[in-house]
């Protein structure tokens, strides 16, 4: 994948991402006092669909090698790169808790509702950090002028 279609694809998938992240931040803004079972439900498939995104997003972004662009242009930032790599990793963990505590809680049961909703707040938080990383790392590997030797 050559520059102007890795930043296509970035630009594309985080549109995605974003309207995806968008629903679910909807959801985890407030918990209704009525119709639990419905807001539970909802966010659990909000939820659904943004894990299984991010699952496959990342999945592609590692298949040629993460990042491996930025690494060819800017060796400097692979400590950087293997930090966010790192992250995957951790997105995959916490998504799976999330997923299972979706799963497990009632309607009756007001602190784990609390507990799973601040949850994906923090993790919608992550991933937005996340992303922002990835595009400095990718404007600055790509569009940095570091000079010629005359």
């Amino acid at each position: 994948m050559n520059p102007h279609q890795l930043a296509a694809w970035i630009k594309t998938e985080h549109e995605i991402v974003a309207d995806l992240i968008a629903t679910l931040s909807e959801k985890a803004a407030s918990v209704p006092r009525a119709n639990r079972q419905l807001w539970i439900d909802e966010t659990h498939t909000a939820f659904e669909h943004l894990r299984a995104h991010l699952t496959k997003h990342m999945a592609l972004e590692e298949q040629d090698g993460y990042m491996s662009i930025v690494l060819e242009a800017r060796p400097t930032l692979a400590r950087e790169v293997s930090r966010l790599r790192r992250e995957h990793g951790e997105f995959t963990g916490l998504m799976n808790r999330i997923q299972q505590a979706l799963q497990e809680i009632g309607t009756e049961d007001n602190l784990l509702i609390r507990d799973v909703r601040n949850r994906i707040q923090d993790l919608l938080s992550y991933v937005d950090h996340h992303k922002q990383m990835e595009d400095i790392l990718i404007t600055s590997a790509l569009n940095q002028d570091i000079g010629e030797k005359d």
